[in-house]
């Protein structure tokens, strides 16, 4: 059998994710939930965004309203938990540091999968070291992960999936090392599962006669390039094994960001919603400067529970900066003000957000300053500020915010089932009685 070759420059990608990795969280640190049907709701306990097997089994559908399924549930025996993301992404970050020693160059793509670089390893070895991979986080952490492997992260990405779908089988690795290999699981694709193909995409190819992935990798990069884009034609390239997508890339700078979540009860006070809207704003800000833009136009809106019978009172405003910025204080200084222009006492308001708009690339050697009060040594230093903050946020998960989102705590979501932080919290570690 024809070996696949190897990718751009001898790279060897393999895709790990974490299986079920919400409830797996949950299941670990409490034993009475093992080999039960366990559901994550969202926030404000809205919806199921996590279920295990079991749960999956019962009838349960990601995405199923919790209250409309609750009674029915617990009926069979369905243990539910609220979010607790400080405890995912604790879990998160040790998971990509046990990757860590299987290669030097991890790059995680969500809370619960990382593309790894394999180059080097003979061909012939790397099913025993995705094996080994497995082994390693399920006995270390207790996770149970899928491994797929490949010549670009394409394939990759295609052959994690295929050790989902089989995984008791190939022990939860694959390695798409053959050409009949490669064709076999490229045919039983289909074209809207390749990675960075949408369903609008999918369907023009579709009415091109390009129905799966084996389809689409047949054909020449440069026409598909010509006659329909850059992205694509990389993506040809990447089926056929030649690795040219980073896994950054897929994601695209967004040209508006936004940062909005429901209130676990109704919120009438002024005090509350500004405490709302700066941790907002705080949150926005940080998704500003991580892929390096300012903001020209920030934009908020607040409602009422449309669902309820109850006054309505739904409201949004946009107010142009006198200069673009990534400046949380800022942006917290211009919604607040935009707020008690839109917000009207005796409401009881369901939901609040922030939108900013106008994004444009922040330029390190020129730095647009307002006439009126535009000293740059002030402007840097600011730039400087927000810098540190954010690297201690990520270091001290999230310790330092403005003082006006602490004013008030009233208004976080409802997390009536949440388990206990038991990694990160002394006062909530778990108690060993003997």
């Amino acid at each position: 059998m024809d070996t696949v070759k190897p990718g751009k420059q001898g790279q060897i990608w393999a895709l790990v994710d974490a299986k079920s990795f919400y409830t797996a969280c949950e299941q670990l640190f409490d034993p009475q939930l093992a080999n039960k049907p366990v559901v994550v709701l969202s926030n404000n306990d809205g919806c199921c965004v996590a279920i295990n097997e079991q749960a999956k089994a019962l009838g349960i559908k990601r995405g199923a309203v919790w209250y409309k399924i609750e009674r029915e549930a617990k009926r069979l025996g369905v243990a539910v938990r609220s979010s607790n993301y400080t405890l995912y992404a604790d879990m998160s970050k040790r998971f990509i540091d046990e990757l860590a020693e299987f290669s030097p160059q991890v790059e995680q793509y969500s809370i619960d999968e990382a593309f790894i670089r394999l180059d080097g390893l003979a061909p012939e070895t790397l099913t025993n070291y995705g094996n080994n991979i497995v082994n390693t986080i399920q006995t270390r952490l207790g996770l149970r992960v899928r491994v797929g492997i490949g010549t670009s992260p394409t394939l990759a990405k295609l052959a994690n999936h295929a050790a989902k779908q089989f995984e008791r089988r190939v022990n939860g690795v694959i390695h798409i090392q053959t050409e009949q290999q490669r064709r076999w699981l490229l045919e039983r694709t289909d074209i809207q599962d390749i990675w960075g193909i949408g369903a609008r995409l999918a369907t023009r190819l579709k009415t091109s006669q390009i129905h799966t992935a084996w389809e689409l990798a047949s054909q020449d990069s440069a026409a598909m390039r010509r006659l329909w884009n850059v992205g694509l034609s990389r993506t040809v390239m990447e089926l056929q094994g030649t690795a040219c997508i980073e896994p950054g890339d897929v994601d695209e700078i967004r040209k508006q960001i936004m940062s909005t979540r429901s209130f676990g009860v109704g919120i009438k006070d002024l005090q509350e919603l500004q405490s709302a809207l700066a941790f907002h704003c705080h949150r926005a800000g940080e998704k500003l400067r991580k892929q390096g833009s300012q903001a020209a136009i920030v934009g908020v809106y607040i409602r009422t529970n449309r669902f309820k019978q109850l006054p309505q009172h739904n409201k949004s405003s946009a107010a142009a900066l006198i200069c673009p910025t990534q400046d949380t204080q800022k942006l917290i200084i211009s919604a607040q003000s935009q707020l008690e222009k839109i917000y009207r006492p005796g409401y009881s308001y369901q939901k609040i957000g922030v939108m900013l708009d106008e994004l444009s690339p922040v330029s390190e050697n020129k730095l647009q300053l307002d006439m009126f009060n535009g000293e740059a040594l002030a402007e840097a230093k600011r730039r400087d500020l927000m810098s540190i903050t954010d690297n201690l946020n990520v270091r001290y998960k999230n310790g330092l915010k403005p003082a006006s989102v602490i004013a008030t705590s009233n208004w976080h979501m409802r997390q009536a089932f949440r388990s206990n932080r038991w990694t990160t919290r002394i006062d909530e570690l778990q108690i060993a009685k003997c």
